[in-house]
């Protein structure tokens, strides 16, 4: 029973032994003399001017909390760091909950000195665009032999705030392939299109910037195709006077049909600018954004120069006869459009429509703009290769090549007789010009 009794004091003390080397490693191996004094932390993490690590339950519906994550919001999960600002020596490092002493305080003992203590929730110092917040504090101070020091330490957003969204009257006007580019300036982007809108997404601060830039491709409900810019800049009357864009800044940016009219699509941006660190709102005034494309709402825009949509080899006839490999005189297709090729619909009538579904084609589909299943037929049949069909897609590319040759030499092999018209309708977002290709396959002789 004594051997027992012996066994179990043995454990216990290790145990003692090791909890101690536990926190020595959290807290760094301090060599505390007769100038030791003590660091009281008190930590909290605050968006909207509330302190959400307080907040007993998210309030507004997560209006004025951020509706975040448990991990970016409490604050025992948060990595606090302290250092010696004297000798630049990180003395203590560690999981806020680990370094809680048995009254739930953040106690440190810490020499005579100065120092500096940061509390962050991830490290997002280098992260360029996420969807988790990256909340930081960091502040200086001193320590007085044996005096305890009590330092509050906010951790706010370091990073910049977007949400995206549109209006009822954008999704009225236009398709939903539409596809938003927002940047920060400093090579920061992200994509919205209608699986992400309203999901908010951080940005990282850029040095000396005061704008975002915002892309816009969005197609007609009438199959036009609208590409703009526009620039947000952020008011110099800013919070603070802050001109460029600081950590904390959140933007709404809804994208509307304003402008619009019967003859003319347009595409605004209204945009909403909250500094979280207060939890004050403006709306951008419409002075500070500025527009570039063929879509400028409310204004007159300088006439753009004559579009040239032009073809060579189309409109085209030919001429084969049943059972032809081959078809006479076969041109491809040269297309040239100056503004950029937005839309080029294909439409296949006639002998050859019936029989599509041997090669699994529509009868009408847009080269531009092709869902997974079409796109790998069409490339397929040599119509496009996959850089074309990305540029193509984009709306940048002027000149293209359409090599019909390989579909149309199935014509001669599949249709007795009769014409077969392949309408080939090319879109620059301003104009359209279209032309017809025509097979006409004659009876083989008996």
């Amino acid at each position: 029973m004594k051997r027992y009794k012996g066994l179990i004091w043995l454990l216990g003390l290790m145990i003692g032994f090791s909890s101690c080397e536990m926190r020595d490693e959290i807290l760094g191996k301090n060599e505390l003399g007769e100038n030791a004094g003590t660091l009281e932390l008190n930590l909290t993490s605050v968006y909207n001017g509330v302190e959400m690590s307080r907040a007993g339950e998210v309030v507004d519906n997560g209006t004025t909390t951020g509706n975040f994550n448990e991990e970016d919001i409490n604050v025992d999960g948060y990595t606090l760091v302290v250092t010696n600002t004297d000798t630049q020596e990180e003395v203590a490092k560690g999981l806020v909950s680990e370094l809680k002493n048995a009254d739930g305080k953040v106690l440190i003992p810490l020499n005579e000195g100065n120092y500096s203590v940061k509390a962050y929730n991830y490290d997002g110092a280098n992260v360029s665009v996420s969807e988790r917040p990256y909340f930081k504090g960091e502040q200086t101070f001193s320590v007085k032999k044996g005096i305890s020091t009590s330092v509050g330490l906010t951790c706010k957003l370091s990073c910049i705030e977007m949400e995206l969204g549109v209006t009822a009257s954008f999704l009225e006007a236009f398709k939903d392939d539409y596809s938003i580019t927002v940047d920060n300036g400093d090579n920061a982007n992200q994509i919205f299109n209608k699986d992400n809108l309203g999901k908010k997404y951080y940005f990282q601060t850029p040095s000396q910037k005061n704008s975002l830039n915002v892309s816009v491709k969005a197609t007609s409900t009438e199959g036009n195709f609208i590409e703009l810019v526009a620039t947000v800049q952020k008011p110099a009357d800013a919070e603070g006077g802050i001109a460029n864009l600081a950590d904390g800044d959140s933007f709404v940016i809804n994208l509307t049909d304003e402008g619009s009219t019967d003859s003319y699509l347009s595409i605004g941006l209204t945009v909403d600018l909250t500094f979280t660190e207060v939890g004050e709102t403006i709306e951008i005034p419409v002075e500070n954004i500025t527009y570039d494309g063929p879509s400028v709402p409310g204004g007159e825009t300088d006439p753009e120069p004559e579009a040239a949509i032009t073809f060579e080899g189309l409109p085209a006839k030919y001429t084969c006869t049943a059972g032809d490999s081959e078809i006479e005189g076969l041109q491809d297709v040269h297309i040239s459009a100056t503004r950029g090729i937005k839309n080029l619909n294909v439409t296949i009538s006639g002998e050859i429509a019936g029989l599509l579904g041997m090669v699994q084609l529509p009868e009408t589909f847009d080269i531009c703009n092709m869902d997974e299943d079409v796109k790998e037929k069409v490339i397929g049949l040599q119509l496009v290769t996959d850089d074309e069909y990305n540029q193509l897609h984009a709306g940048t590319c002027t000149d293209f090549t359409f090599k019909l040759g390989s579909l149309l030499v199935l014509i001669p092999k599949v249709v007795q007789s009769g014409d077969s018209v392949f309408n080939l309708s090319v879109s620059d977002g301003v104009d359209t010009k279209s032309g017809d290709i025509t097979v006409t396959v004659n009876p083989k002789e008996e």
